[in-house]
């Protein structure tokens, strides 16, 4: 058996009122993965909230039924907050929709991540990247972008 890690920490530009947004944030995940009711905080609840459901509704959905696995801290010096995984397991797809949500004025931003393995596993090595805009979420992985980058390749040389 082998045990696979995601990590990242990247950084945004933020006021003390968007750290705190993103504090309750997490906070409403760890509720949701302990099953205890929570709610999101009214500054955060119109950004969840869509024409059909309840901001708590859409941010479970969001969430997926996993762990958010996001911790953050804060430094009100140099205003920025600090993101990162908190366990090796993150919901990098469930942070990157919340992200788009809660600030959609830094818009686009983006982050990376790293993927390890505690054995030689083929599969168990890697990354990749995210972006977000107003209105797309992408992710591409490096075993993505060396295929991709093999088959220009091997166009170049059938041409040659």
């Amino acid at each position: 058996m082998a045990n696979y890690t995601t990590h990242f920490a990247f950084q945004i530009a933020a006021s003390r009122a968007d750290a705190e947004r993103f504090i309750q944030l997490i906070e409403a995940g760890i509720a949701l993965e302990n099953d205890t009711p929570h709610l999101l905080g009214r500054d955060i609840e119109a950004a969840f909230r869509s024409e059909t459901h309840g901001a708590e509704r859409v941010f479970a959905e969001i969430l997926g039924g996993t762990s958010f696995g996001i911790d953050c801290r804060f430094d009100a010096e140099q205003q920025k907050l600090t993101i990162f995984d908190s366990h090796g397991a993150p919901n990098l797809w469930a942070l990157a929709q919340c992200l788009q949500r809660l600030y959609p004025d830094t818009l686009p931003m983006g982050f990376v991540y790293a993927e390890t393995c505690d054995k030689n596993r083929v599969d168990g090595f890697g990354g990749g990247f995210f972006t977000i805009a107003s209105d797309t979420v992408h992710n591409q992985s490096l075993a993505q972008i060396l295929a991709a980058e093999l088959a220009e390749l091997g166009e170049v040389c059938r041409d040659q």
